[in-house]
């Protein structure tokens, strides 16, 4: 019987299908693992693992394929962690830092608004002193 390395059916089809799940045809798996172009990249991540091709024209070469498969699986799930740690880090410092000038806008705005409501109350109290003055007369 063909090697197979250790089933075709529990190793190379079965890894082939569980990349296939994760990220759909192989053809778009290239375009899955790169950054947007133009986009934000990931820092500390390294370059992004490249799809290899599967080639089946014997059975040696399928099975190399299957172990190339093997492995750019493990590198893109570990590539995927990494950018997602790396997005949710920077997303949260960018959050932080929108929300310490939001807070500084809604400081501002709160304090001329208090700035005129005193100015309002003043001028009121003043009319109010001055028509009771001259109501007086």
């Amino acid at each position: 019987m063909m090697d197979m390395r250790g089933s075709f059916l529990a190793r190379g089809f079965m890894a082939l299908c569980g990349v296939a799940a994760l990220v759909g045809p192989m053809s778009p798996v290239v375009a899955w693992a790169q950054p947007a172009a133009g986009g934000w990249t990931p820092k500390g991540c390294g370059a992004a693992p490249v799809a290899p091709k599967v080639d089946s024209a014997d059975v040696s070469r399928f099975n190399a394929s299957v172990d190339r498969v093997n492995a750019y699986e493990k590198a893109a799930r570990t590539y995927a962690t990494c950018v997602a740690a790396a997005s949710t880090k920077e997303q949260a410092a960018i959050s932080a830092d929108a929300s310490a000038r939001m807070h500084r806008v809604h400081e501002s705005a709160a304090q001329v608004q208090k700035q005129v409501s005193d100015q309002f109350a003043r001028l009121s109290a003043e009319m109010k002193k001055g028509h009771d003055h001259l109501a007086a007369r």
